[in-house]
């Protein structure tokens, strides 16, 4: 039997606070360790990590392995990976998980080819398997089209990413006991091969897409920088921002950071209103979660309305106008 035990994750930081995806891992790894009967920690990286170490034991993770190096203080593939394979070794963690997030999706391969060990990414379901001790889990195929079923086995630890908003963050409650241990990697940074001579990052003004509880997005039937302007009006009208399938991003219209879908931004809003958005897989992928889909297309064979909790087989340009003009005399 492997002497690995345990589910640990590696918590992400956006800016000095933990990023909601830290409390999603929380919860998420809370399940499976419940499942197993075993621990859950934690990797904190980066400097001033105090009051973060402290806010995942309110979650409920029982050790925080603390790596504070101003090294870690952004994300570099080399001393990531050179860190968590250490981890790895040190603990012996039984699985494995990260975000599927830009950090995850890059790293989570590396350490598993790294240690030869199996990955599973963008999972939507984890589970134990008390009588193989395999790990189960379920993701979407074919483009979002259908979930499979995948199991884990063999040597330790399993490796998994964790699909954005399918599971709540966990609720921190004050008081909870837990253990903070510093780690402290033997890394030398003159062997790695890469550095990172500049950082450009994306301004976004207003609501950030994946925090929005209202998102309008535009579709290959939103062709027009005007277009997205009267979509932005309402979104700004309902307190929330824009998004846009693919087509609109391809074609220069609104920038890649908007991108709702398999390949973009995985969002949960409250309402999601769909313009001109024929409703493929990957796109849905990326918004079926929300909790109300509204809908408008000209095509009534959209697939947008096998999904929609609302809809209007119409021409957007003759909703749109009336739409927003009833949103602001109702909220003025």
């Amino acid at each position: 039997m492997s002497d690995n035990r345990g589910v640990l994750f590696l918590a992400e930081r956006r800016g000095e606070a933990l990023a909601r995806m830290s409390g999603e891992l929380a919860t998420a790894g809370l399940e499976l360790a419940d499942q197993m009967g075993e621990e859950l920690s934690a990797v904190l990286v980066g400097t001033d990590l105090t009051g973060g170490a402290q806010e995942l034991i309110d979650m409920g993770v029982q050790k925080v392995y603390v790596v504070e190096d101003p090294l870690f203080s952004r994300y570099a593939p080399e001393p990531y990976l050179a860190l968590m394979s250490q981890v790895c070794e040190d603990v012996k963690p039984r699985v494995v998980l990260m975000g599927h997030t830009g950090i995850g999706r890059d790293l989570a391969p590396r350490l598993a080819f790294k240690l030869d060990r199996g990955l599973a990414p963008n999972c939507a379901a984890l589970q134990f398997d008390q009588g193989s001790g395999d790990l189960q889990v379920t993701r979407p195929v074919f483009g979002g089209k259908a979930n499979g079923l995948f199991t884990l086995g063999g040597a330790a630890p399993y490796i998994a990413t964790v699909g954005l908003k399918v599971f709540e963050p966990a609720v921190a409650q004050a008081g909870r006991q837990g253990e903070v241990t510093t780690f402290a990697p033997a890394i030398d940074p003159g062997a790695f091969k890469i550095s990172v001579v500049d950082r450009v990052e994306d301004v976004t003004e207003g609501v950030r897409l994946e925090d929005a509880t209202v998102i309008v997005s535009g579709g290959r039937g939103v062709d027009s920088t005007e277009g997205f302007a009267q979509l932005r009006e309402l979104a700004a009208l309902l307190g929330g921002c824009i998004g846009a399938s693919r087509a609109p991003v391809d074609n220069g219209l609104v920038p890649s950071n908007l991108q709702v879908g398999l390949t973009g931004t995985v969002v949960s809003p409250n309402v999601y209103v769909a313009i001109g958005i024929s409703g493929a897989a990957q796109h849905m992928a990326g918004c079926s979660s929300s909790k109300t889909i509204i809908a408008v297309n000209r095509d009534p064979e959209a697939p947008i309305f096998e999904r929609a909790h609302f809809g209007a087989v119409a021409d957007w340009k003759d909703i749109l106008p009336p739409l927003t003009e009833k949103c602001r005399s109702m909220l003025s």
